[in-house]
């Protein structure tokens, strides 16, 4: 299979090509390709005895371990340092941090890499002790684009099946291709990222939570409803704690009301599946128009989530609701998405009345594509 050069590869080449400052962390969901990206960005830019790649897996590794990687590198005079699943090694940001810190003071820093395959575990060490010595690159699941250029998926299929290639082979054979979501994706994030560094005093519940919130693309949904459907009711607190790792491991993204209290989360969330397929895994082939619609509406705002981060939010006033506000630069862009261009924006006008200084602009299918390519440039070139 050919290959694709991604987003986050392109981040990480333009990063490398400056004099190193910060560690970089290459961040996302497991089998979307980080692994091959970074050394796919390696190969072709550097040469071999100017870069240190290794991986932590399936070796019985300690801190020494990685003392002994850098100094490796330091003797073959490599500019790039590059640790793959260093999650698996204890107290690994502590040594880390320690050689950081060595090399800055003796002026003498060199570009180093880290990724995991379990980028919660990843993100819980760097917040512990590296804060200020590191820059993130975030990787995502496949956009469309990116799977057109590597299958030729259709739009449509992508809105079915999209997230992860490596499964587009399988479309033709639901059933497989349901297994090999559950089994090689969902199951292996849960169990192997999830279950084992984080507390979950019921893993029956915390399934049935992701399952039960993929069913509700791009709702807001109150926690006492899923609360309500779970067959082995917790709280709400417990269903909190739950959708906060699914967002931690890449699973799903929370929206909330703009103008709530943000601190405290207090408003019904929007719940985005991070990958259409979550959605619609099982309901491939017996989805209504209204289901189709919040899939595709789900998909723009995961992309505005990687674009704008933590500043997308959704918009409601007794019956009008704005499908999603963004604040950039001291400015309001309200957004509606509609499957087809001629659909009615009843909500649009009012939030216009309302607030006669914001930016408004509807994405649709036919405008998708465009958006998809740099949904950051698309919204502040166009909305009016």
């Amino acid at each position: 299979m050919q290959h694709i050069e991604r987003s986050f590869e392109l981040e990480l080449k333009k990063r490398l090509l400056e004099a190193p400052r910060f560690i970089q962390c290459v961040l996302g969901p497991r089998q979307i390709g980080k692994t091959s990206g970074v050394q796919h960005v390696l190969k072709t830019y550097f040469k071999k005895s100017n870069f240190h790649y290794v991986s932590c897996d399936d070796q019985y590794t300690n801190t020494n371990w990685i003392y002994e990687q850098f100094q490796m590198a330091q003797e073959n005079k490599s500019e790039v340092i590059a640790i793959d699943e260093i999650q698996k090694i204890e107290k690994w940001n502590e040594s880390i941090k320690n050689i950081f810190d060595t090399m800055k003071k003796n002026k003498n820093l060199k570009h180093i890499i880290l990724l995991g395959s379990s980028s919660l575990k990843l993100s819980q060490g760097l917040s512990d002790s590296l804060a200020g010595r590191f820059e993130i690159i975030s990787a995502f699941h496949w956009p469309y684009y990116e799977s057109y250029q590597l299958t030729k998926i259709s739009f449509e299929n992508y809105l079915l099946f999209g997230g992860y290639p490596e499964s587009y082979s399988l479309i033709e054979d639901p059933d497989r291709f349901k297994n090999y979501i559950l089994d090689s994706i969902f199951e292996s994030v849960i169990n192997k990222d999830i279950l084992r560094y984080a507390q979950v005093r019921k893993p029956a519940l915390f399934r049935q939570t992701f399952l039960l919130a993929c069913q509700y693309p791009a709702q807001e949904i109150s926690y006492n409803k899923l609360l309500g459907q779970l067959k082995d009711a917790g709280n709400v607190d417990q269903i909190k704690y739950y959708l906060d790792l699914f967002a931690q491991a890449f699973l799903i993204r929370l929206v909330f009301k703009w103008g709530s209290n943000l601190k405290s989360r207090t408003s019904s969330p929007k719940l985005l599946p991070a990958a259409t397929v979550f959605s619609t895994v099982y309901s491939i082939g017996e989805r209504s128009p209204d289901f189709a619609g919040r899939i595709f509406e789900a998909l723009v705002g995961n992309r505005l989530c990687e674009a704008f981060k933590n500043k997308v939010f959704y918009w409601r006033e007794n019956l009008h609701e704005l499908d999603y506000l963004i604040e950039h630069s001291q400015q309001i862009y309200g957004i509606e998405v509609k499957s087809h261009r001629a659909m009615k924006t009843t909500s649009l006008t009012h939030f216009r009345s309302k607030f006669k200084k914001a930016k408004t602009i509807i994405i649709h299918k036919e405008n998708y594509q465009k958006f998809e390519l740099d949904p950051k440039k698309f919204i502040l070139e166009n909305s009016v």
